[in-house]
């Protein structure tokens, strides 16, 4: 769990989530940019970048091996 800090309104913010827009649900300050922090025992949370997956295109050899198999 979450919590950033709205310096707007003086709340916190809490989510589960570390993705995506994030907006303080009392005064509706964005929060996106804000720092982390460990909504139990209040400790900043430093996220690694995650790289993007690499998708690779299907290829025509699949079709080839189901009838290979089945005969």
């Amino acid at each position: 769990m979450y919590r950033k800090n709205c310096d707007r309104c003086n709340r916190p913010s809490f989510s589960s989530s570390e993705q995506g827009e994030w907006l303080c649900p009392v005064c509706g300050n964005d929060l996106t940019r804000y720092p982390f922090f460990n909504a139990i025992n209040l400790e900043k949370v430093v996220l690694k970048h995650r790289r993007k997956r690499q998708t690779y295109p299907k290829t025509s050899q699949s079709k080839g091996l189901s009838s290979d198999l089945w005969g």
